[in-house]
């Protein structure tokens, strides 16, 4: 993997963990909201990060 491409999978990575964070804080407040949202998209971006 080049550096450039290596560069571009860390911020798409970063991004969609920023995203579930979101979620996950909101759900914080708000339990009945997105009640199992952030596990599941972490299970899926697990699954993609072990094919990649």
């Amino acid at each position: 993997m080049s550096y450039l491409k290596h560069g571009a999978r860390a911020l798409y990575l970063s991004s969609i963990l920023i995203f579930i964070s979101f979620i996950a804080f909101i759900h914080a407040f708000i339990p009945f909201i997105f009640y199992d949202t952030a596990s599941s998209l972490i299970k899926d971006l697990n699954k993609e990060i072990q094919q990649a």
